[in-house]
């Protein structure tokens, strides 16, 4: 498993969380130092140095590591006993102003490879001559390897996990992601959300189906909007507008797709595969607080919008519930729709 503290391809369990040797040892020392108070230097430094100690320091804690595992200072001479200070004594909470919440590598540092990976998938869906059910369905397959590609690119680790439990969170990611398509394009500028009418709507879920029903099974305009309308009236009110209205930008954006991505929640993964979510979504979280700590500079009102941006995945995953409540509905009235697609919608109802 990968350090998530320095980016080493070798960790383990260490002091509470996960981290290779090296790390480890430096948390060891940080504490059994007496220059308690430091503060952050990576602003004297050059550009593609390592983080200096505090921010290092930071990220420890961000993967779970804690003073209290610690086993106490070595003594060459075994003369002295040394305690490590409790949670509520002087020590930890002379530490805590001065470890700067600045730290959002794991966020940031995947921007640029989410924007290729948009504009591959953008190609792909755009390359396609009809834009109905069955022929975007179509592309399922492609667009699972175009998502194992980038996950496996961003996070080597990924690329560690049995076969089974790669498709399984890809699998799941994807019908996620093609959910919040139009928050995307959104907050990539590529296309101005606004406010969707019914006729808007209609004007969407006709071609949608066009041409996908089975022969002799096709349905009238007035019959589609019946019985899919509401549907997608909740998709677009309840899950679009409601992430839209939070004005994500790029690195909040960002860390929601991890965040999705990185379910621990799945039963039918491997528990080495829930840790590794477990791992990554915990600093992804400490990430997004430092993140929001810096952009709002309170940290009242940073907490809110913690608590608000952590609310997209539950919404997601109501709209993911109608999603495959819809499903039933289409092979209920015989709607062409491709096996690869069909497949991982039934295991997602399993």
């Amino acid at each position: 498993m990968t350090c998530l503290v320095c980016g080493s391809r070798q960790s383990e369990s260490h002091f509470g969380g996960n981290s290779c040797r090296a790390c480890a040892a430096f948390f060891r020392r940080y504490f059994n130092s007496k220059k308690f108070i430091i503060k952050c230097s990576c602003k004297s430094k050059t550009i593609n140095s390592h983080p200096c100690r505090s921010c290092r320091v930071a990220k420890c804690f961000a993967v779970g590591m804690t003073p209290q595992k610690l086993c106490g200072q070595r003594d060459p001479n075994g003369s002295s006993n040394r305690l490590i200070a409790s949670a509520n004594e002087n020590v930890q909470l002379a530490l805590t102003p001065y470890i700067p919440p600045k730290d959002t590598t794991n966020i940031t540092s995947t921007i640029s490879n989410f924007s290729v990976f948009e504009k591959k998938r953008i190609h792909m869906f755009s390359s396609l001559g009809l834009q109905n059910v069955y022929a975007i369905t179509s592309l399922t397959k492609n667009d699972t390897l175009l998502t194992e590609d980038l996950v496996a690119d961003v996070f080597p680790d990924f690329g560690k996990l049995s076969s089974s439990d790669k498709r399984s969170l890809i699998n799941g990611f994807v019908l996620k992601l093609w959910q919040i398509e139009p928050a995307l394009d959104h907050v990539a500028n590529r296309v101005e959300y606004r406010k969707m009418e019914e006729k808007d709507i209609q004007n969407i879920i006709f071609p949608f189906f066009n041409g996908s029903f089975m022969k002799g099974s096709e349905l009238s305009e007035n019959d589609i909007w019946r019985i899919f309308g509401p549907h997608w009236i909740y998709f677009f009110e309840k899950v679009i507008e409601a992430i839209v209205f939070l004005s994500l930008d790029r690195i909040e954006l960002m860390a929601v797709i991890w965040i999705l991505f990185f379910d621990h929640a799945y039963i039918d993964i491997s528990s080495k595969s829930i840790d590794l979510c477990w791992n990554i979504r915990k600093v992804i979280h400490r990430e997004l607080k430092n993140y929001l700590m810096e952009k709002v500079g309170n940290e009242e009102a940073a907490a809110i919008r913690f608590m608000d941006i952590l609310e997209i995945p539950m919404i997601v995953e109501r709209g993911e519930q109608k999603f495959l409540d819809e499903f039933i509905i289409c092979e209920l009235n015989q709607i062409r729709v491709h096996d690869d697609f069909r497949e991982i919608v039934k295991k997602q109802r399993i």
